[in-house]
């Protein structure tokens, strides 16, 4: 049996579990191959208030033109730095289209969040941006994510189903594909709304108090590998809204600071039990 394959593109954070290293233990638990593309290395991620980082934008066409003759059967994209970096991230996904015209592609536009983009993000970067999704078949934007891509102003992350429902619309319409709205707050559940090109489909998980780092990543690594496995984009959704819910339980009873994100390593198990 032939075991499917992923190229992900992201950075690499030595402590705090986010990025490519969430990535490459979440999908490989689950049965699927994981094959990194570092975009920068850091020591600690960027919530700590000291860390050490090396940008690797050069390194990246070079180490992407080494693929030329290895297939895809999925591309998925965190954190993006720089122009550059998207430009580069767009060819590499256009280039294996050529090859593979059935990859899937999952962009996570990490941008921003509560209202907020990123310190490092631009104007540029966010019309690059658009571009990119154009070219995806799944993207797990955050209701801030939504906002600046779509145009449509930010109020909370406490949104009505219709400004929801209005949301994943204009997004579907922006990438030409399938859209999970992330991070909807609700008094007692945290809600991911999925359009699958069809149909609109809440997914409720359980709302901590607490807010973790690197959540984000664990969640769009836990859909590529499932939609790789072959699940529908709800069955995938709901197992990581599952996983992350049996993580947090598990990091709220351990007490760890915050910032070293969901200890998420004794429930990974869990991922390749189907």
């Amino acid at each position: 049996m032939r075991i499917p394959r992923a190229a992900c593109i992201n950075d690499l954070s030595g402590f705090g579990r986010c990025s490519l290293t969430t990535a490459i233990s979440v999908i490989s638990a689950a049965g699927v191959q994981v094959c990194p593309v570092p975009t920068a290395v850091l020591s600690k991620h960027t919530q700590f208030p000291d860390f050490y980082f090396h940008d690797l934008t050069e390194t990246m066409p070079p180490y992407l033109e080494s693929w030329g003759n290895i297939e895809f059967d999925g591309i998925y994209s965190g954190f993006l730095g720089s122009p550059d970096q998207i430009d580069i991230t767009q060819n590499f996904i256009l280039s294996h289209k050529k090859k593979n015209p059935s990859v899937k592609v999952i962009v996570d536009p990490v941008m921003g969040d509560r209202g907020r983009l990123y310190a490092t993000y631009t104007e540029e970067m966010c019309r690059l941006i658009r571009g990119l999704i154009a070219h995806s078949n799944i993207i797990t934007p955050n209701i801030t994510e939504a906002c600046f891509l779509t145009g449509i102003p930010y109020t909370s992350e406490d949104i009505s189903d219709e400004t929801a429902d209005k949301l994943i619309k204009s997004l579907s319409e922006l990438c030409g594909g399938q859209v999970v709205l992330t991070g909807i707050e609700r008094k007692d559940v945290m809600t991911n709304l999925v359009y699958d090109g069809s149909n609109l489909t809440f997914c409720d998980i359980i709302r901590e108090k607490q807010v973790f780092s690197g959540t984000g990543d664990i969640f769009a690594s836990v859909v590529c590998a499932m939609i790789l496995k072959g699940k529908t984009l709800v069955q995938a959704v709901s197992d990581a809204g599952e996983f992350i819910s049996d993580a947090i339980k598990y990091t709220v009873k351990s007490g760890a600071p915050l910032t070293e994100g969901v200890i998420f390593e004794p429930v990974l198990y869990t991922l390749g039990n189907d």
